[in-house]
């Protein structure tokens, strides 16, 4: 899936929205509520949607990473990567939507919008997904006056508001994402909740190398990092590399010693290991297992690759 084809499918006749506004009531728990739209906010919906994403048509794609992404690039996963996509969508359905008359204190607590657009093709009915974190103007409801100008006099409105406008985070069609907020992507599903788990994972296969004397605080100082976290995330893709860390222990010796890193290399009985000591040396250690200290090939030049 690409954006034009996004946009393609939301120049169709005959579409139908749903509109969803959802808050989080724990873990894997979300509350969803379904006001009606009418028709006029629906084709001025459809219209600044696709204006929006009409601007984005030439962006470059690359897969979504826990360590981030770089500006104007649109991100690509799927569903059954995400834990808690399937939580927020079975909130959507008819007989788990809450309905309760939406007040200030609901209001508040959203988290986040998805407008549903179906097309009924031949028979068959395709669907795509547009999620966007909520506009909210609590802090200037409270603190100020906010109104609307009719007929040159300023009215206020007393009731708190919700902001929907052009702009999305995350698509869904089928089992595909693209991503256009990283950010979002984290805080619509919760994604932090995931890299711990992931990085847990991760953290048991350096474990098992059994080559960090003190390992219990250099894991507790890693989890208590959130970027050593991601970082270790994203290692759990790249499974094999994992695997092999600190295999050929000889070479991290070299490494130490030509980038001159303060990392002691100690005996534990008949087992060489490094020392950990304190946090500065997180980031030195979690290159060994990603493999990023390199000697060139035509210059043998020695450098870090950085590109975490």
């Amino acid at each position: 899936m690409r954006v034009q084809d996004v946009i393609q499918f939301l120049s169709q006749k005959d579409l139908v929205l749903r509109l969803y506004f959802t808050r989080k009531k724990s873990e894997i728990n979300y509350a969803s509520y379904s006001p009606v739209i009418n028709t006029s906010m629906f084709e001025y919906l459809i219209k600044i949607i696709r204006d929006n994403l009409d601007l984005k048509r030439e962006m470059d794609y690359e897969k979504f990473s826990p360590i981030g992404s770089y500006d104007g690039v649109i991100e690509t996963y799927f569903t059954n990567e995400v834990n808690n996509f399937t939580y927020v969508i079975d909130s959507y359905k008819e007989e788990r939507l809450v309905r309760d008359d939406i007040d200030e204190k609901t209001i508040n607590n959203f988290g986040f919008y998805c407008l549903v657009v179906t097309y009924n093709n031949n028979g068959t009915e395709e669907k795509i997904m547009f999620f966007r974190r909520i506009t909210k103007f609590k802090k200037l409801s409270k603190k100020g006056i906010m109104g609307f100008i009719k007929n040159n006099r300023f009215t206020q409105i007393e009731n708190n508001m919700l902001g929907i406008d052009g702009d999305i985070d995350i698509i869904v069609k089928d089992d595909t994402m693209l991503i256009l907020n990283h950010v979002a992507m984290e805080r619509v599903f919760s994604i932090n909740d995931q890299y711990t788990e992931k990085a847990k994972e991760t953290m048991s296969y350096i474990k098992r190398a059994n080559r960090i004397e003190n390992f219990e605080q250099f894991e507790d100082d890693c989890f208590n990092d959130m970027r050593i976290k991601r970082i270790l995330a994203k290692l759990l893709t790249e499974e094999e590399n994992i695997e092999k860390c600190f295999q050929n222990f000889s070479n991290v010796k070299k490494a130490i010693d030509i980038f001159e890193l303060e990392i002691k290399i100690i005996k534990v009985g008949k087992k060489e290991m490094i020392q950990y000591e304190s946090k500065e040396q997180l980031m030195d250690i979690i290159r060994f297992a990603l493999d990023s200290y390199y000697t060139s090939i035509i210059n043998q030049r020695n450098g870090i690759d950085n590109s975490l």
